[in-house]
Parts: C-alpha cells; sequence; structure tokens
C-alpha cells in the first residue's frame, strides 16, 4: 500500500503523536509498504520512507504545555496538492481536528481515511467542543477511528459518537531492551538512582517529585535523581527545595540510545504527571528496559500499569503518597525484581510489530 500519515504537530520536536507516526511508519516499511510523512517543519523518518513538510509551525499554549503547530493558510493549497495528486492507498491522520494541517488532510483526503485520536480530557475539551461547533463535517470523512487509550476514545465519543478501536501507543522492542552493563562512561556513580523524563512543565508533575525526593534522602542519602528533558534548571531545583548540590544530575535532552542506558540503569522511573497524559509511552519504555514504574493515578497511565503489572501507582499530586511508593520500591530488591519482570514481559505485548499489524488489518478493512 501506499501511505500517508499526517501529525499536526512539529517534526523537529519529539512528542507522544510524533513517536507514535514514526513507530508505525517503521514497521509498515519493513512490511515493504510505501510510505510518506506529511507535518510541520523538518526532520528524519525512518529509513525507507519520504518526508513532506508542510511549512513552518508556531508555538501555541495548550494543554497546559506547548503546542507546535501550522497556522499558514498556505497549508491549504499544499494538502490539497498532496491530498490529491499523491495517488495514496491510506490516509492516516493523527489528530483529525488539529489544526491546520490534520484538518485539511482530512478535508482532501480523496481514499480511505483513518483518523487516531490522542488528546486526554484535560487536552481536548475545548478543542472538540469547538470542531462540534463549527468543523461538524470533518469527523464524517474519517473512514475509521482509533483512540490510543481508553481514556482518549471516552473523550471524543463524548462529542462525536461512533465506532472507536484503541490501538495503543507502542515501544520499539528491539531497542528499547535492559542493556547488559553499566558503561564506563555512565555519569552517574553506582547508588539508588531514581529517574524523570520529560519537559519542565508543571502538568509533568515534577514539584511533586522533588518534595518527595527532598524527604526520601531523610532515608536515602545516597540516593540520586536524574531528571532528563527540556526547560530544567538543577541551580533552581537545589535552591528551591533545599537539596544537595550532588543529589540531582540534569543533562537536559538526551537521544534515545543514550535513553536506553538511564532507563536500564535507573533502579526506578517516576512519572507524577498531574494530567493531560492519555498514554503513558515513557512508562513502556522504561519497562521495555526492565525497570519498575512508580506513577500517578491518572487514566491514561492506569492503563498502561494494569495492562502490564510493571508499576506502582500513586495518589496524583501527593508528594507523601510518592514517598512511601518510592521507598517501598527502592529499600524491597524483591519486590523492585518482580515489578521488573513483568513490566518487561508485559512490554512485549505493546511491541510496534504487533501494533502494526493491527493496524495493517485496520486499512485493509477499512
Amino acid at each position: 500500500m501506499k501511505i500517508l500519515y499526517v501529525s499536526p504537530y512539529s517534526w523537529r520536536h519529539p512528542s507522544g503523536v510524533n513517536n507514535h507516526i514514526k513507530g508505525l511508519t517503521r514497521e509498515m516499511t519493513r512490511k515493504g509498504h510505501s510510505v510518506t510523512v506529511f507535518a510541520p517543519d523538518t526532520g528524519d523518518v525512518p529509513e525507507g520512507a519520504r518526508f513532506i513538510s508542510a511549512g513552518s509551525s508556531v508555538p501555541i499554549p495548550a494543554n497546559r504545555s506547548i503546542a507546535r503547530i501550522c497556522l499558514s493558510p498556505r497549508v491549504l493549497s499544499s494538502a490539497k496538492r498532496i491530498l490529491l495528486g499523491g495517488g495514496f492507498d491510506v490516509v492516516h491522520v493523527h489528530e483529525p481536528f488539529v489544526p491546520l494541517v490534520s484538518v485539511a488532510a482530512v478535508l482532501y483526503a480523496s481514499t480511505r481515511t483513518v483518523g487516531t485520536f490522542h488528546a486526554s480530557a484535560e487536552g481536548g475539551l475545548a478543542l472538540y467542543r469547538l470542531v462540534q461547533a463549527f468543523l461538524k463535517g470533518v469527523r464524517g470523512r474519517i473512514d475509521c477511528c482509533t483512540a490510543v487509550s481508553q481514556a482518549a476514545k471516552e473523550l471524543v465519543s463524548r462529542y462525536f459518537p461512533g465506532k472507536y478501536e484503541i490501538v495503543p501507543n507502542g515501544v520499539d522492542t528491539t531497542f528499547f531492551k535492559p542493556v547488559e552493563k553499566r558503561p564506563d562512561s555512565f555519569p552517574v556513580k553506582n547508588c539508588p538512582l531514581i529517574l524523570f523524563v520529560g519537559r519542565g512543565e508543571p502538568r509533568k508533575g515534577l514539584q511533586v517529585l522533588l518534595e518527595s525526593f527532598r524527604k526520601l534522602l531523610g532515608d536515602i542519602p545516597s540516593c540520586k535523581l536524574v531528571i532528563v528533558g527540556e526547560g530544567h534548571s538543577k541551580e533552581k531545583y537545589i535552591s528551591t527545595y533545599s537539596l544537595p548540590k550532588d543529589s540531582l544530575f540534569v543533562p537536559g535532552f538526551l537521544p534515545d540510545e543514550e535513553m536506553r542506558v538511564f532507563y536500564s540503569l535507573a533502579d526506578v522511573f517516576c512519572a507524577p504527571a498531574l494530567g493531560g497524559e492519555s498514554f503513558g509511552l515513557v512508562l513502556l519504555e522504561a519497562m521495555a528496559c526492565g525497570t519498575p514504574v512508580v506513577v500517578s493515578d491518572i487514566p491514561g497511565y492506569r492503563e498502561v500499569v494494569d495492562a502490564t503489572g510493571g508499576g506502582i501507582l500513586f495518589k496524583k499530586g501527593d508528594a507523601e503518597s510518592l514517598y512511601h511508593a518510592l521507598i517501598d520500591v527502592l529499600t524491597d530488591e524483591k519486590l523492585r525484581v518482580e515489578l521488573g519482570r513483568r513490566g518487561l514481559e508485559g512490554a512485549q505485548g505493546f511491541s510496534w510489530s504487533s501494533i502494526a499489524d493491527r493496524v495493517e488489518k485496520i486499512y485493509m478493512e477499512c
């Protein structure tokens, strides 16, 4: 098949939506399909695929974060040209209601059209209300609809009733897997290690983890917290939470090659998000590397933990609850090993190869 994947978000910046498309692109090209990606800005695609830029993106506040989307009217003419002249068998649009790239792709698609919905309640309420009022015809042009989680399905169904198949995010289990030994260059010495991955945004809940970590150091003084992602300040966190200077390691954004090592060598991965997460991709990556997770009890995360058994949930926004969960995992080796084993096994069910098989079937039956 000749497949077009459409993302409304800047391809230059990592995101859950773009990671989902990259995973499908990689697997579909392996299966022999011809794949093109259409998205704002520029960037690399998996080997064998083609990328077409939809134009430049602009940062827009959304869902207590920043969404980088293309709002130039010129995207309408370029989308029309690509969609009508590309000869695609399937057009797979992610976040079909996000302007302007995804909306334009749905409007101009002239073949089988699949829509995938990623938004959580916090992120999608205003958008779906707007579309319901002004773009009523868009949903009707989508032949098959999927959602990445039950939470995402329930949200979009509230405004646009219909059939939605849950097709979750996946993880490349051929890449994300336990490393066999600690590299000599690994920057954190042998000590209990907690890993956080995410941007420096309040909704990611890092402030809750830092409060818990400060208390935890009274019990495990040698413990270290690694904070990976953009927008973090080690100096600010040390000052604000009165932490020892050597208790934090803040390397900024890291490529997947390095992330695999950090996931594997962490004793526990912590995701304390306050909301706005329809799925926990980083949870899967950590589990695929054999690391137990401690995460806030929000719908998107709960689904992943329930499906794999590889983690512990704590009360959202509650530093005391998180402290007890971290202490349990860090001080109970039997529990830590068992959670790691379950997560490693459970993550295999979310491998991109198995997800791609399901999506390919949808394309054929759509």
